[in-house]
């Protein structure tokens, strides 16, 4: 293995439209998070929100960028990084289990969503500054993310050939 030059090929370099998409998609989704929060005085947006804008407008038909990765995975995390808040010390093995229990909670629920899995140390690493009560799990867990996919509804369709999402938030599979 040669981390330094090897004979793989790096990814192609996207089109004017697939950047441009990256580009708006990421703006307008974080801008209407932020107007959201200031009409609302809710909080809309928290910092692992950047990182599913990535997922949303570069790799859209990835499964880790379905609608139901991103609510149930950033909902799940959250939960997660609530109830080590609440119930455990803040130490290094909470922190550290909660993201190994929010990722084996999002597996087990097929719905990972790798920046959700931050959700848990936003919580805990900012509890000594930020106070976090249930009600976060809606603004701007909940809301935040909700908001998140129906931007990217609107941006990843415009001009494309295979349409977004592949699938939305069933619980269960149905058969064909």
């Amino acid at each position: 293995m040669n981390l330094f030059g090897g004979k793989e090929l790096l990814a192609a370099i996207p089109n004017g439209l697939e950047l441009f998409r990256g580009f708006i998609g990421g703006a307008l989704s974080i801008l209407i998070l932020l107007l959201l929060g200031q009409w609302s005085h809710h909080m809309w947006i928290m910092a692992p929100f950047g990182a599913s804008c990535v997922l949303l407008y570069t790799v859209a038909q990835s499964p880790l960028a379905q609608p139901r990765n991103i609510i149930f995975g950033h909902f799940i995390s959250a939960l997660v990084g609530l109830v080590c808040l609440k119930f455990f010390p803040i130490n290094i093995w909470t922190i550290a289990g909660s993201v190994g229990v929010a990722i084996a909670l999002m597996q087990y629920c097929r719905c990972v969503h790798p920046p959700a899995g931050a959700n848990p140390l936003v919580i805990l690493l900012t509890a000594h500054t930020v106070y976090y009560d249930w009600d976060f799990l809606i603004f701007p867990v909940l809301c935040g993310a909700v908001a998140l996919v129906l931007v990217a509804l609107l941006v990843n369709n415009i001009k494309v050939t295979k349409k977004w999402p592949i699938y939305g938030l069933a619980l269960w599979e149905t058969k064909k």
